[in-house]
């Protein structure tokens, strides 16, 4: 698996007091198109944050569920790519954080059900919505939307995994 590491401030996994998990999904059809969820102006993939006593697999799977509307088994998967983050005094003076991002590959051609999600404020505040692009025209995509984005590390970050799944196949 790659690993992409960011530490501007140097900080040692000593230094650490807060760590955030996160699994996302890179979820790929049948006809190599990509989802992303699309919200004020930024695309990423679906997935979130881990919550207390859960697995990474439990996490992904509530993810997508909430998300797209799609059910898929719980299975022991290995994310291809992760994203780490260290931060110093974030979120708040005091604070030091580890944020991991792991990343899974799925393919299913599954539909996604937005009646059947359950979306968060910000996400609905936010117009979510679902995109499927397809896998060749997906970084041209996503580069474009770096113009307009809100969030672009958050676009970057996306454009890293989908190079990497590319490399990949």
């Amino acid at each position: 698996m790659k690993r992409i590491i960011y530490n501007e401030n140097n900080l040692s996994d000593n230094d650490i007091n807060n760590v955030v998990y996160r699994a996302k999904a890179l979820i790929i059809n049948s006809n190599d198109e990509i989802l992303f969820g699309y919200e004020n102006n930024n695309y990423q993939f679906v997935g979130g944050h881990l919550e207390e006593g859960e697995s990474l697999d439990e996490c992904l799977v509530r993810e997508i569920k909430e998300e797209t509307g799609i059910d898929i088994p719980i299975l022991k998967r290995d994310p291809f790519i992760s994203i780490i983050y260290y931060n110093k005094d974030y979120p708040e003076v005091g604070i030091n954080s580890k944020y991991i991002a792991n990343y899974y590959s799925i393919k299913t051609d599954l539909k996604p059900n937005m009646y059947n999600t359950n979306l968060t404020e910000n996400e609905k505040e936010g117009s979510f919505q679902l995109r499927y692009i397809n896998k060749n025209d997906a970084l041209k995509q996503l580069n474009e939307s770096l113009k307009t984005c809100t969030r672009e590390n958050v676009v970057k970050d996306t454009i890293k995994v989908v190079k990497e799944y590319l490399k990949m196949k």
